[in-house]
């Protein structure tokens, strides 16, 4: 897996104006963070965010499930999370599916 590569799709898929919710995977299923600060980030720090993860080793992944939908995967499995575009619906996105 290229990082740079990855980090330039990662800049395709995510909009640096756009808010997204944020959701951890559990060993319960998907969860939002309890901090209401946590729950929501700007694109910016969602694009920031997926540039570190993949600069960090093990390498991390970058992938998009659905257009307004962005997971982050450390190299190591220990942390996942995803992002969803809260911009493009009146109400926010639905729960993330399994």
């Amino acid at each position: 897996m290229n990082p740079h590569r990855d980090y330039a799709t990662a800049r395709q898929l995510i909009d640096p104006g756009a808010n997204y919710s944020v959701h951890v995977r559990t060993d319960g299923g998907w969860s939002q963070p309890a901090s209401p600060d946590h729950q929501e980030l700007p694109g910016l720090d969602v694009l920031l965010s997926a540039r570190r993860a993949l600069r960090a080793q093990p390498t991390s992944c970058v992938e998009s499930t659905s257009p307004d939908t962005l997971d982050i995967r450390t190299g190591d499995g220990r942390l996942w999370l995803r992002f969803n575009d809260t911009s493009r619906g009146e109400n926010g996105p639905d729960k993330p599916a399994l």
